[in-house]
């Protein structure tokens, strides 16, 4: 009778597309194919929709202010004219010098511990810190609003200037139509509105987003927290209406719910959420959108804030230390979108906000300094002139077999950014990891379009100025009846295609 020729015959081809990010809500046996259990310093390139070890960073600022930076901001008085303006120790900055490294005091605020709220309107920063009246800066002129709410959290809907009151607790207020600071701006009895959302639940208005013609208000208590919305779309004020949007859900600050890609998104205590439109019961629902990483919560839920970055077309938000970047991408099912979450941890310190001016990104840390983003380097500026090696790293599914299997080959497929040197792991059942290979990680090329000199002028030879997309193989073996497979770069910065694993089973577990 025949016969097989080797026990070895039953092999598995495994290949990986790592589109689908973090999911930690199920075991590492249990998630998808194109899903992650660590995607630690890495983001998805916007470009290419395909992870790359994040960019490094450098201290904007020379000198560290005394406390942390609670807050940052970009204020863009004009198209041509703009500040970076920080919250620290009771204290607004700007950043100024030639090199925009230095802090320059403008004001105190109402205490060291508020974090403010920030709105640009009309060309003039407000500042919104808890304190009797909204203050205002206009890159010159520090001052208050005389007629304002004392407000913790501010927005803008139909060309009115959004504000809570601190001392009452369901108020909302809408400004006068394009003014928020003349005598009658904030007059209910002239053209400013006051209403009350959710009167009588003994909640309190924290924090405002925008959602078409939805002003969406986040309302919190010590055992309680819901969400309503207030509908602006009639042109006759008085027809606005409020609504119960949700209740259980709810923003953990002004500073942590955000507009973007035509939904809107916030950190509650207990996950990540995003509300949107729906064509089932309700025109909007509350979706638990970061379900995959609402374990995390569990054990520190604390969040400074959320940012859109354009940049990136990435959502950042902080859960303590831990940066989480969130994005959404077109899938292969028409229609389908896939939703991703990958982590970051900067060498500094916790960063406590990000925002975008221009094409830079900066981060502002609870180290006292300014950061920014640096696509050039792979290192983080600790403290100005110091500089340390990150660790990112890329950890797949866990794939299990009913008998043992050997790895015969592992393959990752990689696109050169910055020369540093990798490690590639083999993890088995047990959580014990092998190392199955070092690999030396290369720079990144130069296209023939960003030459800025003659052809005929260059020293070096065309293949000598870069590297191009390379597959590292590994042929060493493991024996085990689960597998996963990790990337570690302990320097340099890379891009990843794809993971691709040659496994044979074993047949009756011999």
């Amino acid at each position: 009778m025949p016969v097989k020729a080797a026990k070895h015959e039953n092999v598995q081809h495994i290949s990986m597309v790592l589109s689908g990010g973090l999911n930690y809500a199920q075991a590492a046996a249990n998630i998808d194919d194109n899903e992650l259990k660590r995607a630690m310093n890495f983001i998805y390139d916007p470009m290419t929709d395909t992870l790359i070890t994040r960019p490094g960073t450098t201290c904007q600022t020379t000198t560290a202010l005394g406390s942390p930076i609670l807050r940052g901001y970009y204020y863009e008085k004009s198209p041509i004219v703009g500040y970076h303006v920080c919250a620290s120790g009771g204290f607004l900055y700007k950043v100024t010098g030639a090199a925009l490294d230095t802090y320059t005091s403008i004001g105190a605020l109402t205490d060291a511990t508020t974090v403010p709220s920030f709105l640009t309107f009309n060309n003039k920063l407000l500042i919104a810190d808890g304190g009797t009246r909204i203050r205002t800066w206009d890159g010159t002129t520090y001052g208050t609003i005389a007629t304002s709410p004392p407000a913790t959290a501010l927005s803008m809907i139909k060309n009115r200037v959004v504000a809570n009151a601190s001392d009452e607790l369901d108020s909302v207020y809408f400004s006068a139509p394009n003014d928020a600071e003349g005598a009658s701006a904030w007059d209910t009895a002239v053209t400013a509105i006051g209403l009350k959302a959710g009167y009588g639940d003994s909640l309190t208005v924290n924090a405002f987003a925008v959602l078409g013609d939805d002003l969406i208000v986040s309302k919190v208590g010590d055992k309680e927290k819901r969400t309503y919305r207030v509908n602006v779309a009639s042109a006759t004020a008085s027809e606005w209406y409020v609504q119960d949007l949700s209740q259980n859900n709810a923003a953990q600050s002004a500073q942590t719910i955000i507009s973007a890609w035509n939904n809107v998104f916030f950190v509650d205590t207990n996950g990540f959420k995003s509300i949107k439109g729906t064509d089932t019961y309700g025109d909007l629902q509350v979706d638990p959108v970061g379900r995959k990483i609402s374990t995390i919560f569990q054990q520190n839920y604390d969040s400074d804030s959320i940012s859109y970055i354009p940049a990136y077309n990435a959502i950042w938000f902080n859960i303590g230390g831990r940066v989480f970047c969130y994005t959404e991408r077109p899938d292969q099912e028409p229609g389908q979108m896939i939703s991703a979450f990958t982590d970051l941890l900067f060498t500094w310190d916790r960063c406590t906000s990000v925002y975008q001016a221009g094409d830079d990104v900066f981060l502002a840390g609870w180290d006292g300094l300014l950061h920014k983003l640096d696509d050039s380097i792979s290192t983080d500026e600790t403290t100005p002139g110091v500089t340390a090696n990150y660790t990112s790293a890329v950890r797949t599914k866990t794939f299990s077999f009913f008998v043992d299997g050997i790895l015969r080959k592992l393959q990752w497929y990689l696109n050169p950014k910055s020369a540093g040197t990798g490690l590639i792991y083999g993890c088995t059942e047990d959580e014990t990891k092998t190392l199955l290979k070092t690999v030396t990680i290369t720079a990144e090329g130069e296209y023939l379009y960003d030459s800025t000199g003659d052809l005929e002028a260059a020293g070096d030879e065309l293949y000598d100025t870069g590297s191009s997309s390379w597959i590292e193989t590994s042929r060493n073996r493991i024996r085990d009846q689960k597998m996963a497979f990790e990337l570690v770069l302990t320097s340099g910065r890379c891009g990843i295609q794809w993971c691709k694993a040659e496994i044979a089973i074993l047949e009756g577990g011999e």
